[in-house]
């Protein structure tokens, strides 16, 4: 009894398990970046995309059916978003586009991730021992700290670039700085010179 348990846990571990690929693509200025991706049958994905550096930090993307050309989900000036696609009998495939043309002359920088899952149906969720329940549940949570996770490593992203970018900038003031006061001194110790000179031969 003991090791059917076992078994029923470890395949609701199995099933829950998936499989994810994250991408940091560059979108020049006036471009469009798409990008293709098939899903297997009853498989559930989720793609998530977030504007890591590059003027407002705000693009337009869509997420549409390769297939039949059908815009699942659109987004106009966003700084990230997310679009959860549910199981289906058949194989899908999907493309995700970044479109850029709202720029001038500023490229972006996007982080997105396409976290693909299969959802269980060994059972339904009222006949599933308690074991079994934390273990979805779990499920669901880690999915939440993997989003928060993601997030807060794009923004120590976003403030480690302006940090170094300040520093850049004090780093060449302050040489501007240090040539400026070495010419004004020694335009003034010329400047003095010359007028003790002139001083001298009256």
């Amino acid at each position: 009894m003991r090791v059917i348990f076992l078994q029923n846990s470890m395949l609701v571990l199995l099933l829950l398990f998936g499989t994810s690929s994250a991408l940091t693509t560059k979108v020049l200025a006036r471009e469009k970046e798409c990008y293709t991706e098939t899903i297997a049958k009853n498989v559930q994905v989720s793609f998530q995309f977030q504007v890591t550096a590059g003027g407002q930090l705000d693009i337009d993307a869509s997420l549409s059916d390769a297939e039949s050309g059908g815009i699942l989900e659109q987004w106009k000036g966003a700084k990230e978003g997310q679009h959860i696609v549910q199981p289906n009998d058949d194989v899908k495939t999907f493309t995700l586009c970044f479109d850029n043309y709202m720029a001038r002359f500023t490229p972006k920088w996007v982080n997105f991730y396409i976290y693909k899952w299969r959802n269980p149906n060994v059972a339904k969720v009222g006949d599933l021992d308690p074991v079994e329940k934390a273990i979805l549940k779990l499920n669901e949570q880690l999915g939440d700290l993997q989003d928060e996770q993601r997030s807060l490593r794009t923004t120590e992203h976003q403030h480690r670039d302006t940090i170094e970018v300040t520093s850049e900038r004090l780093l060449y003031w302050s040489v501007f700085e240090a040539v400026v006061l070495v010419l004004m001194g020694s335009f003034q110790m010329y400047y003095l010179k010359r007028f003790l000179e002139v001083r001298s031969s009256v």
